[in-house]
């Protein structure tokens, strides 16, 4: 009970706005807790949930290594690919600098202590939910944590910040993250009867099951609410997998039967998306609902940037350049969250990304089809990859840290469960 406890901590910990703490202070929090559960985790396991958590997390392991090393590659000072503001820093000082790919070390540095973070948290989550109780825990940890950053952010929602005559501001992104997050995986918990018995009678799981439901409704109404057009559509994607899983499982369609719908229906989602596109834009900022200006300002910057990337940091030291028109006082930010990831990355690096996103969805919605009992857990996994994955293109740039430690808890807790252990022994 105590990693369930810790696993808590940590959720509560990645919930707290940048604009209440320094973000580079609650970025090594965040990334010392972690660190501490993964040993603690890994510490207090059994030998054999070792040996089982070792098969399912290790290829994801493998994957999630790549984007941490070309961060590290993004810091080494290599004069050849350093980025042109090194030149000209080194100018206005009047000495040579060693430059690098990414303008901001410590922010790249940054980036790679959150990646890491991921990974701990993904592990740990992994190795608590490889028992279906504790991943019961688990799943029920991030719904509760999402009904209460989707009260936080209806209260920060413009409507109701008028209405209390307080100012708008931005401290509720990263809560809005959690929330879309949270959606899919009640709405999944829900249809799979709420949790496991641990001595409840039937009728305690029914009411668990109704509040687990009547939380994903209040998420997606919160998320909807803050996020507009953007946000509902991811949001709707997300509940649509979910759905199309379970009706999958219900009416026992054969495999190939639910591909060709899936396929079929992100066909037709896809042509929408199209139809309704910002003309000569580039593809990350071509589906979001925006103001002409910071579209087109967005495309300039990816423009002029190289393809290599310039590194975390790169829009909040470069985006004020190029959107003089938001005035002195406003943040600077970029039309979305894909605009800002291949800023920062590189274009090559972010289209592979989403390519192993989509192999992630899926491969969960797969284990999700073949799986008996506990088939929410890699169905709720691939239903967040999809959502976010379609956030990151609808919505503006959000605070990385709250998407880092739900996402890696929603991963792990799918890996553990994608697969039985049963099953993977007799195979």
């Amino acid at each position: 009970m105590w990693n369930v406890t810790a696993f808590l901590c940590i959720l509560i910990g990645a919930s707290i706005p940048a604009g209440l703490i320094d973000a580079s202070l609650a970025t090594g929090l965040v990334g010392a807790a972690t660190s501490l559960g993964l040993l603690a985790s890994l510490t207090a396991i059994r030998p054999g949930e070792l040996s089982f958590l070792k098969s399912v997390v290790g290829s994801a392991v493998a994957v999630a290594l790549v984007p941490m090393l070309w961060i590290i590659a993004q810091m080494l000072p290599l004069t050849l690919w350093a980025h042109p503001v090194w030149k000209f820093a080194g100018e206005t000082l009047g000495e040579p600098l060693s430059g690098s790919v990414t303008i901001d070390t410590g922010a790249s540095l940054g980036a790679l202590l959150l990646w890491l973070s991921l990974l701990s948290i993904m592990i740990t989550a992994a190795a608590i939910a490889i028992d279906a109780r504790r991943a019961d825990r688990v799943a029920r940890t991030i719904a509760a944590t999402a009904a209460v950053a989707a009260i936080i952010l209806l209260l920060h929602s413009d409507p109701i910040k008028a209405w209390l005559g307080a100012a708008p501001d931005e401290t509720a992104n990263g809560f809005l993250v959690i929330v879309l997050a949270g959606v899919p995986l009640g709405l999944a918990r829900a249809l799979d009867g709420g949790g496991h018995a641990d001595g409840r009678t039937a009728a305690q799981l029914a009411r668990l099951r109704w509040l687990l439901a009547a939380g994903a409704l209040f998420c997606a109404l919160s998320a909807s609410w803050y996020g507009r057009r953007g946000a509902a559509i991811a949001v709707a994607a997300g509940i649509a997998l979910v759905l199309m899983t379970f009706a999958a499982r219900k009416l026992h369609l054969h495999r190939w039967s639910s591909a060709a719908a899936a396929v079929a229906i992100a066909l037709i989602a896809l042509a929408t998306a199209v139809a309704n596109r910002h003309p000569d834009v580039a593809l990350a900022t071509a589906f979001v609902q925006a103001p002409a200006d910071l579209v087109q300002s967005t495309h300039t910057l990816l423009a002029d940037l190289p393809s290599l990337g310039s590194g975390a940091g790169t829009t909040a030291t470069l985006a004020s350049t190029y959107m003089d028109w938001q005035g002195v006082t406003s943040r600077p930010v970029v039309a979305t969250s894909a605009a800002a990831l291949i800023a920062q990355f590189g274009s090559a690096m972010f289209w592979t990304l989403l390519a192993v996103t989509i192999v992630g969805i899926a491969a969960f919605t797969a284990g999700a089809r073949n799986r008996g009992r506990d088939w929410s857990y890699p169905a709720a996994a691939a239903a967040v990859l999809l959502t976010l994955a379609l956030a990151a293109f609808t919505l503006p740039e959000l605070p990385a840290l709250p998407g880092v430690m739900v996402l890696g808890a929603v991963i792990g807790t799918g890996l553990a469960q994608r697969i039985s252990r049963s099953r993977l022994q007799v195979s």
